[in-house]
């Protein structure tokens, strides 16, 4: 194989690998699809959650939990959450359009709390920051695009 060659078939690799590794259909755009939330302590995968646009704001419910058991339930929320199934639940709602970002609600459910929330996708679309809380309390994760 020549030099030319060679450098053709290693981009014609990187390309294969870099595709396989991009989702699929997603629309880089826009929050909408499967994301992966990290542990905030441990950093191991922690659940996978779906996000949607519904009349104009963005939703999202937790699809599965990637770690603990899979039938967890909310212990910590009140109301109509308290003892709901994890898997299912909406965490996120009335999400807005709100500069370069969407600005709504979320469900925190390790503590049962409804904060404000700020998502804002990173240049490339392939992970959504969230932000949450005020002061020291604040929170930021960044989420990985999986669909």
């Amino acid at each position: 194989m020549t030099v030319r060659g060679f450098g053709a078939a290693l981009l014609l690799a990187g390309a294969c690998t870099f595709s396989a590794v991009q989702p699929a259909a997603a629309d880089t755009s826009s929050p909408g699809g499967k994301w992966r939330i990290y542990h905030p302590q441990s950093g191991q995968p922690h659940m996978i959650i779906e996000i949607e646009e519904k009349g104009g704001a963005l939703e999202g419910h937790i699809v599965e939990l990637a770690d603990g058991p899979k039938d967890a339930v909310c212990w910590s929320c009140s109301g109509e959450n308290h003892n709901k199934p994890l898997a299912g639940m909406k965490i996120i709602w009335d999400a807005r359009q709100d500069g370069q970002g969407w600005s709504g609600a979320l469900l925190r459910p390790a503590t049962g709390m409804v904060s404000p929330a700020y998502f804002e996708l990173v240049p490339g679309g392939a992970a959504l920051q969230m932000t949450t809380g005020r002061g020291p309390l604040r929170v930021t994760q960044k989420w990985e695009r999986i669909e």
